[in-house]
């Protein structure tokens, strides 16, 4: 038996309004939205806490969102790209 896999190619490059996932427990998972960050001071890029479960990476602007995903990579044991849609209310 041979098995497909059908879907789509995973990319794993990440792009402003991303939702990410991750975690180092599977019971304690965190969702954030990537953001660009444009202050009088600084600008960059971040990570929007969805939940409020932890710190907001949002308070440190990365000059390249491989800078900001090299942080979210070595803080947490797992992550990863969620195909989701965040909807305002």
């Amino acid at each position: 038996m041979k098995v497909i896999d059908k879907r789509a190619e995973r990319n794993n490059e990440w792009h402003v309004g991303d939702v990410i996932c991750y975690w180092n427990k599977p019971d304690k998972k965190y969702y954030g939205l990537i953001c660009e960050i444009k202050l009088p001071t600084d600008s960059g890029f971040g990570v929007i806490d969805l939940e409020n479960k932890t710190e907001s990476l949002v308070s440190f602007a990365f000059p390249l969102i491989d800078d900001l995903q090299h942080l979210v990579r070595s803080e947490y044991r797992h992550v990863e790209k969620v195909n989701a849609k965040l909807i305002i209310e």
